[in-house]
């Protein structure tokens, strides 16, 4: 089952990374981004490609957890392999990754805040896709 959750999990981290990319990469948002990009609370990526690599193995590791917990608690629903399954579970995950996370950067720090709104979104739709994934891979 180990070797399951890491492969299927990572398949799902890959599949995580490109919707979340695009989510980021549409023209509204990256031009928001963009706009933020000097201020004082954005930190300054001169190498995307060690921003992207970092974001990809920090993210993967959620995803292992999360494939680990959606193996494991799935059992305790009426219908473990069903589609309320996965979404009550994705709803649950995206709440425990993502409101700790925005709550904290809201009120301890000089992030601007429509910046946080829009993680807060694209992290509740990647945690979707994490879970819905998993879900559709044979896991």
């Amino acid at each position: 089952m180990i070797i399951s959750i890491l492969f299927w999990g990572l398949v799902a981290g890959l599949i995580h990374f490109i919707v979340v990319g695009g989510l980021y990469q549409n023209s509204v948002v990256a031009g928001i981004y963009k706009s933020l990009e000097n201020h004082p609370g954005m930190k300054q990526w001169p190498d995307i490609r060690c921003y992207l690599s970092r974001m990809f193995l920090g993210t993967q590791v959620e995803i292992y957890i999360f494939a680990a917990a959606y193996v494991y608690l799935r059992q305790f629903f009426p219908a473990p392999e069903g589609w309320m399954t996965a979404l009550t579970l994705a709803g649950i995950f995206a709440a425990i990754r993502i409101y700790p996370r925005s709550f904290a950067m809201w009120i301890q720090s000089s992030y601007p805040a429509k910046l946080i709104a829009i993680e807060t979104v694209n992290g509740t739709l990647g945690t979707f896709v994490i879970v819905l994934s998993l879900k559709l891979l044979p896991l």
